[in-house]
């Protein structure tokens, strides 16, 4: 059974098993969003003739509580559709990457749930004016705190798969496959990655960062993998301009711009990717 929501949610409200739901505006998310095991989510694509792009924006201040959560993208007929054309998902915190506890000043964010994983969320179109382009996922001012999602994977992304921005936040896995452009961005946050991460990408990028700090010996913006991390990259690593680099004694030592490909585990010692610039 299909269930459809075109209204922002303001109260508490719980997504039940056994059914289908289907986003068809751009829905705000302020109150506490408990969405049972197992419920899949459809996403109506739209871009075309929204710039807002239907999907779920959840506010600084909201909740999520799941264990796993599926999302796909949906056609007119409200039936699941292999074309990624939608606002995709957003998530909101209250706090950026170097404070470590949630602003005084605001009701922290909670966002936890065991696996979210999205397929053919964000869109792109370039003749737009300006161009449009909208991310599968998006991670805002959240800190470890505010973000207690063990598992995120994107895959078929409309534009980026994952991005990350002003974030000090961590995963046990972390998944993308085959984004129409980069794999994960991330903007002046700090990332780590407990158990695997798997980033594959024919488009563009595998990764895109950047940061305010130009600091190569202990950058404040960068991906950590711990020792015993499983890791699958299979990509072109990432631009000259950002100047990515890595600190290793796993991974092969990638070119700017150039093919790169890992799959192993990481073996002892941490791993950081970061920018340069």
């Amino acid at each position: 059974m299909k269930k459809e929501i075109s209204q922002n949610i303001v109260n508490n409200t719980t997504l039940k098993a056994g059914h289908t739901y289907v986003i068809t505006k751009p829905v705000k998310v302020s109150a506490k969003l408990t969405i049972e095991d197992d419920v899949k989510i459809l996403i109506l694509n739209n871009i075309a003739t929204d710039t807002a792009g239907n999907g779920l924006n959840f506010e600084a201040s909201s909740e999520l509580v799941a264990e796993t959560v599926y999302f796909y993208a949906c056609g007119d007929n409200l039936e699941q559709i292999n074309i990624a054309n939608n606002g995709g998902l957003t998530f909101n915190g209250t706090a950026g990457p170097i404070t470590t506890t949630a602003a005084y000043n605001a009701t922290p964010s909670n966002f936890t749930a065991k696996k979210i994983k999205c397929n053919y969320l964000g869109g792109f179109d370039p003749a737009g004016a300006p161009t449009l382009k909208l991310d599968a996922v998006t991670i805002a001012n959240c800190n470890e705190d505010e973000w207690n999602v063990e598992s995120l994977s994107s895959y078929y992304a409309g534009a980026d798969a994952v991005v990350i921005k002003q974030s000090t936040i961590s995963f046990d896995y972390l998944q993308v496959k085959y984004p129409i452009q980069n794999g994960v961005t991330t903007i002046n946050s700090t990332v780590k990655i407990n158990k695997g991460l798997k980033v594959i990408n024919d488009n563009n990028f595998l990764f895109n960062m950047t940061s305010n700090q130009l600091l190569v010996a202990n950058p404040l913006s960068y991906i950590r993998l711990p020792s015993h991390t499983k890791v699958y990259l299979d990509g072109t690593w990432g631009s000259v301009a950002q100047n990515i680099k890595v600190v290793t004694k796993s991974l092969p030592t990638p070119v700017n711009a150039a093919a790169y490909y890992y799959k192993d585990c990481t073996s002892c010692g941490q791993t950081y990717i970061y920018p340069t610039v």
